[in-house]
């Protein structure tokens, strides 16, 4: 108790340097408490399911030669079939995207999405928490559903969910359970699951050959749970019998040669991170959480650093206590312990403060918002942070305390009495050292984040080879709309601020495509002929699209011609392909050569060639596309497609409402609603958007904090060479030259400190844009970021350094002296 009493009137004593310890230590302690938050939400993902290292998704890994497709999609019966092949695996649970629905209850009509048709088994395998409803039993009945708690909230409001009806364009469908909401770490979100009996009451029972038949066709979802610590191994040894039995038949029969499947049982922990196969749902980014680590571990060093600079450095001016507490009897063991106890006291004072800042940032700001997270900031149910935050305070205080400790302490009564301690030159090296480190991890650090912009801007300037700006999205909702589609377009295109009209699948919210596709692309498997007119079989990306389709996009036709409304075989056996196609068959003339689906009585034929563009992120190349109109059989669209209508600059706002006035007459039944194609691109880079965010705020925090560090310490250094600044001013040196002469040392360490920054920020940022199939020119932008980052590093440290060594050069030359 004493010694706390002693560490406060220290703290007083010193207020300026008590509080660029205590706040600057704050800060470093803040920034690492969110991102251990940060990193144990992204590393326990779905780990919250208590039999989560039982459960593994099956994956489709298709082989048709050369290629390999890999898809985290499986088919309707593969997991059924597997468990009654296989008695290890003790259950299986499947989810099917029920798309976008319109909720009608009683006058109330809401839009819902995250929806998923369910197996009953669901409830078994994963760990949610019900309200109200029987989890056994929530999802056995057809037309049933199981609600989470805000959606419930959101479509009954005050009212009792549970047992109420819901009316869909479909049916009627009743709820039958409430359920906690998701943690936010699950790879697989939903606030409604609708039973899957819902799908297939009514139908006929499979037989064995309509089942193997369906192998071949992945749509939903598939998880199997198989005893602790089971080898999954044994199931891939095993697997040759069911493809021969089961798969094979249908090779055979379409001529496929050596193609081939096999399923990868991926657990369920391991999903967020490691799984990279196509159609996935939005998953994790290790590197992401690395390098937040990494900048975490970084910037609770910088507090560390500026913690123990300034602690020893003020500790040579607490000589002449020591002397005076030696000549009252303490012994050096007492003053150890005194100077420790001071130290460790300090860091708690900072941590108490952390934890006032974290909960600050959590609950009065929007920082989960920008995180795209739920932390909470618990310390009895998460003893690593309790113990890792007590565990860092303690070793801080303990490292800072550990010099005036033990050399203050072990100096003699007469040398301390005369205050003649100095800081010895390996402890100035030391500390030259530890500041350098400060400003190359600072430097660093913004070079990354200006080189991130540019490279985010870059995505968002690229040409994608489509224009995506100003065109509107609008769902159809009714058949009845798509049937009237050719006298709809002549309506809104009289409009003279509507350009162009178009329609296509999978395209927004309303086409609910599974993956990172901006224009609705899907995979197909297709027969393609190459220059001897031999066929063989792959899989392709594929649109399928309406009239108008490339006029309205600005897509350019580099040969051959658009799909012509008077030739009706452009519309049953036409096909138009992008530029990838004819370079990666290296056709010499493509028009006429075969690209076709499966399955139709007459293939059809390339009538022309687009330019490529980028239908899906820029995470990925242009991959070869097939265009198709959507009135072909086997075109692969389903459901209802997406209107796309091309508007003039600037005009957006008045003909968003000339959409909704005419659609409120068009489609009575159904709310009008509308989202942007150039919004859904923005939405492919949300994650490479927050993570430059993070990064753009962790710099600053960094150079705050070495800012801090370098104002304690410039003003430090300018209190111990007060003498000879009096001296060189009576001398004749001027304000410029001596504010100079205490800055050169600091320049010198922040020059130091960019030559080291430069290259590892090229190397860092270089491993950064490895995730992009098109990047900025770094070479160009390199040395301009660099600039930048040195030049306001010094700035910065110029500025810092001034406020002190300013006030020490125009003060009168006399008082300096005299000082001493």
């Amino acid at each position: 108790m004493q010694n706390f009493s002693y560490a406060i009137r220290v703290l007083l004593r010193n207020k300026f340097y008590s509080f660029l310890n205590i706040f600057g230590l704050a800060v470093g302690l803040a920034v690492a408490i969110i991102i251990l938050l940060y990193v144990q939400n992204d590393m326990s993902f779905d780990k919250h399911h208590e039999k989560y290292d039982q459960i593994y998704r099956v994956e489709s890994k298709f082989r048709i030669p050369p290629k390999d497709d890999e898809f985290a999609l499986s088919s309707f019966v593969i997991a059924e079939m597997m468990k009654e092949e296989y008695p290890e695996i003790q259950n299986f649970a499947r989810f099917m995207g029920a798309g976008r629905q319109l909720f009608r209850i009683g006058d109330k009509n809401i839009y819902q999405d995250n929806l998923y048709f369910a197996d009953s088994s669901t409830f078994s395998m994963f760990t949610h928490e019900f309200i109200e409803g029987n989890p056994k039993t929530a999802l056995v009945e057809p037309r049933s559903i199981v609600l989470t708690e805000t959606a419930a909230k959101r479509i009954f409001g005050n009212a009792d969910a549970m047992g109420q009806l819901i009316e869909t364009d479909a049916n009627n469908i009743k709820v039958t359970g409430i359920i906690k909401d998701l943690p936010d770490n699950v790879h697989l979100t939903f606030e409604g699951l609708i039973s899957m009996t819902t799908i297939t009451s009514g139908q006929p029972v499979p037989t064995s050959d309509q089942k193997a038949g369906q192998l071949w066709n992945v749509s939903l979802y598939s998880y199997v749970m198989l005893p602790k610590n089971y080898d999954v191994k044994d199931i891939y040894n095993k697997f040759p019998d069911f493809f021969e039995k089961y798969m094979k038949p249908l090779v055979l029969q379409a001529g496929l040669g050596d193609a081939g499947f096999s399923p990868r049982l991926m657990p369920l922990a391991d999903i967020h991170f490691n799984s990279k196969v196509q159609y996935d749902l939005p998953t994790g980014n290790l590197t992401y959480t690395r390098a937040f680590t990494a900048i975490g571990i970084f910037i609770l060093l910088l507090a560390s650093i500026n913690y123990m600079n300034l602690a020893t450095a003020r500790a040579t001016n607490r000589s002449k206590e020591v002397g005076v507490r030696k000549v009252l009897g303490s012994s050096r063991g007492k003053l150890r312990g005194q100077f420790l106890s001071e130290s460790v006291i300090i860091t708690f004072f900072s941590l108490m403060l952390a934890i006032l800042i974290v909960n600050i940032l959590i609950h009065g700001t929007n920082l989960n918002t920008l995180l795209g997270k739920d932390l909470q900031l618990n310390f009895f149910d998460n003893p690593l942070l309790l113990f890792g935050s007590l565990s860092v305070a303690v070793i801080i205080g303990l490292f800072s305390g550990i010099y005036p400790a033990f050399y203050l302490s072990a100096i003699s009564v007469l040398v301390a009495m005369k205050g003649s301690v100095k800081s010895g030159p390996k402890s100035v090296f030391l500390r030259k050292v530890l500041v350098a480190f400060q400003f190359f991890i600072s430097i660093a650090v913004v070079i990354t984040t200006l080189l991130m912009n540019n490279q985010i801007d870059f995505l968002r300037n690229k040409d994608l080879g489509f224009n995506k700006d100003n065109v509107v999205l609008i769902p159809l909702q009714d058949t009845s709309i798509v049937n009237r589609m050719e006298f709809i377009k002549a309506e809104l295109t009289q409009n003279p601020n509507i350009v162009g009209v178009t329609d296509a699948f999978g395209v927004g919210r309303g086409g609910g495509n599974v993956g990172n596709s901006l224009l609705g692309a899907g995979r197909r498997l297709l027969s393609i002929s190459d220059n001897e007119s031999n066929i063989t079989q792959d899989t392709y990306n594929v649109l399928t699209v309406g009239k108008d389709y490339f006029k309205t996009m600005d897509i350019e036709i580099v040969e051959g011609r658009d799909f012509d409304e008077n030739m009706p075989t452009d519309i049953t056996q036409g096909v138009i392909v992008n530029q990838a196609v004819v370079d990666l068959m290296g056709w010499t003339d493509p028009i006429g050569q075969t690209v076709s689906p499966i399955g139709l009585p007459e293939p059809t034929k390339v009538i022309g060639v687009v330019k490529d563009f980028n239908a899906f992120s820029l995470h990925v190349k242009v991959e070869p596309t097939a265009i198709y109109r959507y009135q072909l059989q086997n075109a692969g669209a389903q459901g209802l497609p997406t209107l796309m209508v091309h508007v003039s600059e600037g005009a957006v706002g008045p003909t968003v409402k000339f959409l909704e006035s005419k659609f409120s007459e068009l489609d009575p039944n159904h709310p009008f609603e509308y989202e942007f194609l150039d919004q859904q691109a923005e939405a492919l880079y949300r994650g490479d958007q927050r993570q430059n965010k993070l990064t753009g705020i962790l710099s600053y925090i960094c150079i705050l904090i070495s800012c801090l560090g370098l104002l304690g310490l410039s003003s430090f250094t300018t209190a111990t060479r007060i003498k000879e600044i009096g001296v060189r001013k009576v001398l004749g040196a001027t304000v410029p030259q001596l504010v100079f002469m205490i800055f050169k040392d600091i320049m010198i360490l922040v020059l130091i400190g960019f030559v080291l920054a430069a290259p590892a920020a090229y190397w860092l940022i270089n491993d950064w844009l490895d995730v992009f199939a098109y990047r900025m020119n770094l070479q160009e932008v390199i040395l301009l970021a660099a600039g930048m980052s040195g030049v306001l590093a010094l700035v910065i440290s110029f500025l810092t350094v001034s406020f002190h060594s300013l006030k020490a050069a125009n003060q009168n030359p006399v008082k300096a002296l005299r000082y001493e």
